[in-house]
């Protein structure tokens, strides 16, 4: 399981050590709405960690027939800033 987050100024991946669970924040459409967090705040849940705007986007592609869910983080012109992989199912 995953959750996506929309209402955070800032974008994140964090896992949750107990759960597994990993929680992706798509972070504010706009530089300028950027804030709320601290950049130097890093926690050790956190994989990614950027106090900025962009966006968010998931895709599900086939790597040697087994299903892989992709999010990547955007900047707001549309450069990938952090890449990150769902472990598979075992």
């Amino acid at each position: 399981m995953v959750i996506v987050c929309g209402d955070r100024h800032w974008q994140y991946v964090s896992v949750d050590d107990e759960t597994g669970i990993r929680e992706y924040s798509t972070g504010p459409a706009s530089n300028n709405h950027a804030g709320g967090w601290k950049q130097s705040d890093v926690r050790p849940e956190h994989r990614y960690l950027n106090v900025t705007g962009g966006f968010l986007a998931g895709e599900v592609d086939r790597v040697e027939g087994k299903p892989r869910l992709t999010f990547k983080h955007y900047s707001v012109d549309g450069d990938v800033l952090y890449e990150d992989h769902v472990p598979a199912l075992k």
